[in-house]
């Protein structure tokens, strides 16, 4: 069996705020022999701070100069003590010897987490002459060798919140002068002037006589009318492009004085002038901005812009104009343009979506479309294509019946003829009708999880996988309405399947799709622990769930295992292992996630880190939650933080009523090439970092509920596994 590389050249996807990820691998953790059972005692790792004298004390001032010996250490262990024990001891000899050691040594520019420790130990003391410079400098300069180390975007967005956060006149100047500039430093410092802004708009706008484009988006982001005034003098600025800034910042804050310049602009026979004139009228929403935005769909050089204004400032209006430039536009492109189509709602955009259901090539998203259109015109016209004669069986049968179980889902809104669509696919021999049938029974409440699963597994016989993968991915939308003991009964399928073949280090396909269940139960009960530990250092789809499940069962025999998996390569993997280790029955499972957080730079990792935290109540976990609260540069990160702090418990939910579905179709490039899309598993991850593992319906479509909002990321497994269709 290929790898799914070479076995496929397109994927397409539709989904609600779906995003889909590049098809990245895990890497296998190396495996180890298991002990199971072996108690362990519980012993919080001590901080290096925990040794460090008290500020003040005759130890404290001699141990500057061991710190300054610590800083030119030959590793990085070493020149992090270093670091910490200047922080520890905190008197300002202490601090201007921890300043002058990032001034003078290119070791500790080079040693990228050395230097993001140092950052945040320094942040706290922005306000100091001799502290500024260096933050500033990790802003806007960092140098090629600080640029090229490794945590630099950790660094570079504390240095900005520290910055803001000081409210000092000279960091503020910085920070807008980094704005000026571009770049990631701009990024970061706009960020931080919208997280800690100054109390006067004045400090922004000192000394300037023109309001750049870059300090007017940024005026526009910080929401404070007091910058109205200034930036309707803008208006008046004789280049374009600091107009079109100030006009657009302007509507932001929801201020009209651009209008009647914008009405200019659109008859404009400059490109630039027309885009920003119609993205004017269309924020505003007045009259107007669905004809400025029909001229853009009307020109190649501006038809995209006209499809990102449809999606946002949608009109009936608009339906001909984006039906007209369907032919002209491609792939991802021409999906947007259909969803604003059905975004535009009304009865002429459900009969354009109809029309365009006969179309192959845009069956599938004007099906998701109408899906997703609120009204009674939308549901006519799904109920329409469920009584058509084309409706009638094979493909066409399960693309209607799909939209209309996504409306019920999403919207909660039954097309007419979904239940007998149902019932008629359910004694049909395809084995793509009878998967949508059962998933459509079950989600919708028509047969209970376990009756399914029953009809799928019949006593003594194999279970049918195409059922039972469709009923896990339905039960998700039951249990999100808390209707029935869907977990329950698919850990009854899991814990019996795994028993049969628990031998292997790689999961069935009936395991991939019964493991559902661990979503629910994330210690995973019934598994052994020595099964968890390989599904976890595998590539399965499974991967991510067994490595959240294994902190449950933490000892000293796989203490270390669990260690590799939070240090391992792919970040879904740490992050899982960092929400397992919210349940870890060892009180130094904090001292790990605490350890874990520190250097880590992918924010869904962080994210998980935080969640985990939020449940932990040893007091270590405080300030590595305070740390992320006030420097971290994620704000996800930063709100999660903040929630914790405050006693809420974060771990994120099974499901979510009426969330988003995720509609992802995989496409073969040849008929050879069709097993390897039939029955494919894969690895759904949500946008709160949770993976859900999927099976494709035997067409190679799959429906997903209760997501919850945001983008979310799918990666196939690589390769077919036992029990797939393709696989031998």
């Amino acid at each position: 069996m290929s790898r799914c590389s070479r076995a496929l050249t397109a994927l397409s996807f539709a989904a609600l705020s779906f995003v889909a990820s590049s098809l990245l691998p895990t890497r296998a953790a190396e495996a180890q022999g298991l002990a199971v059972g072996v108690s362990r005692k519980a012993v919080v790792e001590a901080d290096d701070e925990a040794e460090a004298p008290g500020r003040g004390t005759l130890r404290g001032l001699f141990g500057i100069p061991v710190a300054e010996r610590l800083l030119v250490s030959g590793t990085v262990e070493g020149r992090l003590r270093g670091v910490r024990r200047l922080g520890a001891i905190g008197t300002p000899e202490a601090l201007d010897a921890l300043t002058n050691a990032f001034e003078q040594s290119s070791l500790l520019a080079r040693d990228g987490r050395t230097r993001l420790e140092g950052i945040r130990i320094l942040a706290a003391h922005a306000d100091r002459e001799a502290v500024r410079p260096l933050l500033i400098r990790e802003l806007t300069e960092g140098g090629p060798e600080a640029r090229a180390a490794s945590h630099g975007g950790l660094a570079r967005g504390a240095a900005a919140l520290a910055l803001a956060r000081s409210r000092d006149k000279k960091a503020t100047s910085a920070l807008v002068g980094a704005v000026m500039q571009g770049g990631p430093g701009g990024e970061a410092a706009s960020a931080a002037l919208v997280v800690y802004p100054p109390a006067s708009i004045a400090a922004l706008l000192e000394g300037r006589r023109r309001i750049e484009p870059a300090l007017a988006a940024l005026l526009g982001d910080l929401g404070d009318v007091r910058a109205i005034p200034r930036l309707r003098q803008g208006l008046e600025d004789v280049d374009l492009a600091y107009r079109a800034a100030a006009a657009l910042a302007l509507a932001r804050l929801g201020d009209s004085s651009a209008q009647a310049a914008a009405r200019t602009w659109v008859k404009s026979d400059d490109v630039k002038q027309k885009r920003a004139g119609a993205e004017v009228l269309a924020r505003l929403g007045v009259e107007g901005a669905s004809e400025a935005i029909t001229a853009l769909l009307a020109a190649g050089p501006t038809r995209l812009d006209g499809v990102r204004l449809a999606l946002t400032a949608p009109s009936p209006a608009l339906v001909k104009p984006l039906v007209a430039a369907l032919d002209a536009l491609d792939g991802d492109d021409r999906e947007q343009a259909i969803a604003a189509i059905g975004r535009a709602g009304g009865p002429e955009a459900a009969a354009a979506l109809l029309v365009q259901l006969g179309k192959p090539e845009h069956a599938t998203a004007a099906a998701f479309a109408l899906a997703r259109m609120p009204g009674q015109d939308a549901r006519a016209a799904l109920s329409r294509a469920l009584g058509s004669t084309s409706a009638k069986k094979g493909a066409p049968r399960r693309l209607i019946t799909r939209a209309a179980l996504v409306r019920w889902l999403v919207l909660g809104d039954e097309p007419d003829g979904l239940g007998d669509a149902l019932v008629a696919m359910a004694n049909e021999k395809d084995p793509a009708d009878r998967a949508v049938s059962a998933f459509g029974r079950v989600a919708t409440g028509r047969t209970s999880v376990r009756s399914a699963l029953d009809a799928a597994c019949p006593e003594k016989r194999p279970c049918d996988v195409a059922i039972v993968a469709a009923v896990a991915r339905a039960s998700l939308a039951r249990a999100a309405l808390g209707k029935d003991d869907a977990p329950a009964e698919l850990g009854r399928v899991l814990g019996a399947n795994a028993k049969a073949t628990g031998k292997g280090d790689v999961p069935s396909a009936i395991e991939v799709a019964a493991g559902v269940a661990l979503l629910a139960d994330p210690s995973g009960a019934g598994l052994p622990t020595a099964l968890l530990a390989r599904w976890a250092e595998g590539e399965s789809p499974l991967a991510a769930l067994a490595a959240r499940a294994l902190p449950s069962r933490d000892d000293e025999a796989i203490r270390s295992r669990i260690k590799r998996l939070l240090a391992g390569t792919d970040p879904v993997i740490r992050a899982h292992t960092a929400l397992g280790l919210a349940l870890d029955p060892e009180p130094d499972a904090t001292s790990l996630l605490a350890n874990a957080y520190r250097f880590e730079e992918d924010p869904t990792v962080r994210r998980a880190v935080v969640r985990a935290l939020s449940v932990r109540r040893e007091p270590l976990r405080a300030a590595t939650l305070e740390l992320a609260r006030d420097l971290d540069p994620d704000d996800q990160v930063r709100a999660l933080a903040r929630a914790a702090l405050s006693g809420r418990t974060l771990l994120p939910a099974l499901a979510v009523p009426r969330g988003p579905v995720a509609w992802v179709s995989l496409v073969a490039n040849a008929p050879a090439a069709l097993p390897s899309i039939q029955g494919r598993a894969a690895r759904l991850v949500r946008s709160d970092g949770v993976a859900v593992p999927i099976v494709a319906d035997p067409d190679g479509v799959v429906l997903v509920p209760g997501l919850p909002d945001g983008p979310a990321a799918l990666t196939l497994a690589p390769e077919a596994i036992p029990g797939d269709a393709g696989s031998p």
